[in-house]
C-alpha cells in the first residue's frame, strides 16, 4: 500500500467514523426523546388556525427528503475528514439541545393529514413494520436548523443556491405537514444560537484547512 493510498484510506475511515457516530447518536437521542414525548398526558395545540388549511403538497416531498439524503452523504462530500467531523458534530450538538424541548413542549399536530402517520410513517416505519418514531419531536425543527447550518458551513457552490435550497427545505416542512410555524421558528432560533459558534468551537478538536 502506497503512502497516498494509506492516507486516503485513513481519511475515508475518519469520514465513516464521523457518519457512524452521528447516526448512532441520532438514533439513540431521537428515539428516547420520542418515547418520552409519547408519554405526555396532553399535547399542546401550538399552531395557528390558518395552518390547518394548508393542503398537503406531494411535490414538496423531494425537497423535504433532500435534507435527509444530504445529511447521510455530506461526510463524504466535504474536502477533509476534519470538516466532516466538525459538521456532523455540530448537527449532533443541535440534536442534543433540541431533544429536551421535544419532551417538554409536546406539540399536537393540527394538520388534516392524507398520510395518517406522516411522511416518515408512510415511507419508512410502516414498510419496515416499526413504530413511527417521527410522530412527535416537532419543535425545534431539526430540518430547519440542519438546512441552515449546512447552507452556512458547507460552502460548495454559490451562496444563493445553498440558501435557496435551505429556505425551500424550511417551507417544505409545512407543505408536507411535518411541522408548524412554531417549529420552524424554533429551528431558526436553534440555528442562530449554534450555527456560528459550535463549528468554530469544534474546529479546535478537528483542525482543518479553511477550504471547503
Amino acid at each position: 500500500m502506497t503512502g497516498r493510498t494509506a492516507e486516503r484510506t485513513f481519511h475515508t475511515g475518519r469520514r465513516l467514523a464521523a457518519a457512524a457516530i452521528y447516526g448512532a447518536g441520532f438514533a439513540i437521542v431521537w428515539g428516547i426523546a420520542h418515547q418520552l414525548s409519547d408519554l405526555a398526558p396532553q399535547r399542546l395545540p401550538l399552531y395557528l388556525n390558518w395552518e390547518t388549511d394548508i393542503p398537503f403538497q406531494p411535490w414538496a416531498l423531494p425537497v423535504y427528503f433532500s435534507l435527509d439524503v444530504l445529511v447521510a452523504i455530506i461526510p463524504f462530500l466535504c474536502v477533509t475528514w476534519q470538516r466532516s467531523a466538525t459538521l456532523m458534530g455540530t448537527l449532533l450538538i443541535q440534536l442534543l439541545i433540541a431533544a429536551p424541548f421535544f419532551v417538554l413542549v409536546p406539540i399536537e399536530p393540527g394538520y388534516t393529514n392524507e398520510m395518517a402517520t406522516g411522511v416518515w410513517g408512510t415511507w419508512l416505519f410502516e414498510p419496515l413494520g416499526m413504530d413511527n418514531l417521527s410522530r412527535w419531536n416537532h419543535t425545534p425543527s431539526l430540518h430547519v436548523a440542519y438546512a441552515c447550518t449546512i447552507a452556512l458551513y458547507w460552502r460548495r457552490g454559490p451562496a444563493w443556491a445553498r440558501w435557496t435550497w435551505a429556505i425551500a427545505v424550511c417551507i417544505s416542512t409545512m407543505l408536507v405537514h411535518e411541522h408548524h410555524l412554531i417549529c420552524i421558528a424554533g429551528g431558526l432560533l436553534l440555528f442562530v444560537l449554534t450555527g456560528w459558534w459550535v463549528p468554530r468551537w469544534l474546529k479546535r478538536f478537528f483542525p482543518a484547512p479553511t477550504a471547503t
